[in-house]
């Protein structure tokens, strides 16, 4: 199976020799990897005088600055040949038999999520997320209840399921795609494996400056796109309850997040809200 790897790229000069190694040692090699520069940065030749020079590279610019990584990523994905897209931020990393294992699922099912390690910018081990439990199909109304965040650890067959990312969302645009995705598909199969890296960046849109107030105000609106039925999702009302109830927790831990900081300030958000997630469900 021919695999198309989208990597927005913007000011990502720090980190993607790592991140694109990590694509180029995968167990599984039918794919291109197509960079997707946002900053007028030339990094196929800032690869190739770091000793990168592979023939699956594709290189592609939005032709501006900034205009964020939906807008990147929907060129990059519109320039690539492949069927299936899987995405790689150029902060993160595959772990080595990543497509290897996406690839399999994708024969059956047509959208794939994993499960990833989170790590400080130095590669420590800061938790899981989506790792418990087997490998299994997911409803879309159940599906943040395992992926409680960082929804970018996912592969789609785009002839099946023919979403963008949307330009108009200034964050959560994974999970924007995913919403998008259940308006075709009633699920996701999800690989409950640590196959993805995801790196805290201390600069990164969840690390940064008014991060809370930003994340608040997209999941109300994810929240009234929901209840007004802007999605036309395939799982039908079961879907839509169980999406908006999640985003509701959610918002209720963002509302307390902030005091949680002052008792413990190296909580991380996933970890406050997985123990709301626990009452809720039981």
């Amino acid at each position: 199976m021919f695999l198309s790897v989208v990597m927005p790229a913007f000011k990502a000069q720090n980190t993607i020799i790592a991140s694109v190694h990590s694509a180029l040692t995968q167990t599984h090699k039918n794919f291109e990897l197509v960079i997707s520069s946002d900053d007028q940065f030339n990094y196929e030749e800032f690869l190739r005088e770091n000793a990168i020079n592979d023939a699956r590279l594709v290189f592609t610019e939005t032709g501006a600055i900034g205009t964020g990584s939906s807008n990147a990523r929907n060129i990059g994905i519109n320039k690539a040949k492949g069927r299936y897209i899987v995405v790689l931020d150029a902060d993160d990393q595959f772990v080595p038999t990543k497509l290897e294992l996406v690839a399999k699922a994708l024969e059956f099912h047509p959208l794939v999520t994993t499960g990833l390690e989170v790590v400080t910018n130095k590669g420590e081990h800061l938790r899981q997320v989506g790792c418990v439990g087997k490998n299994r199909k997911l409803s879309a109304g159940a599906y943040k209840f395992t992926n409680i965040s960082m929804d970018s650890m996912v592969a789609h067959d785009r002839e099946k399921i023919p979403v963008e990312y949307d330009v108009e969302l200034p964050c959560l645009v994974d999970l924007g795609l995913m919403l998008s995705a259940f308006c075709h598909v009633d699920g996701s199969f999800h690989l409950a494996l640590p196959l993805h890296r995801y790196f805290k960046q201390v600069q990164s849109i969840s690390m940064g400056p008014e991060a809370s107030q930003r994340y608040v105000r997209i999941k109300r609106l994810l929240l009234d796109r929901l209840r007004s039925g802007f999605y036309p999702l395939a799982g039908g009302t079961s879907a839509q309850s169980g999406l908006i109830s999640f985003l509701e927790l959610s918002l209720k831990a963002e509302n307390q997040f902030d005091a949680a900081k002052r008792r413990k300030s190296d909580l991380l958000f996933e970890d406050h809200l997985e123990s709301r997630l626990r009452d809720f469900t039981g």
